[in-house]
């Protein structure tokens, strides 16, 4: 705890910033990626980038039955 001493400390000083929505944005285009393994066109990536934020994404999620 501390080594993260000053980044818990500026957390609450800068009114309680966080990096939590670059994260998500991150992780959209870690998912675009995946689902789009092979894009040959630079310019069409980039704007799947772009459109990234009015997406919405959902994770199929696997139930087992028994």
């Amino acid at each position: 705890m501390q080594r993260h001493l000053d980044g818990i400390c500026a957390y609450w000083t800068c009114g309680r910033i966080s990096n939590a929505a670059m994260e998500g944005f991150n992780n959209k285009i870690r998912h675009l990626f995946a689902q789009a393994y092979g894009f040959r066109d630079y310019e069409y990536l980039k704007m799947k980038i772009y459109e990234l934020p009015a997406m919405v994404l959902k994770k199929k999620l696997l139930s087992s039955c028994t």
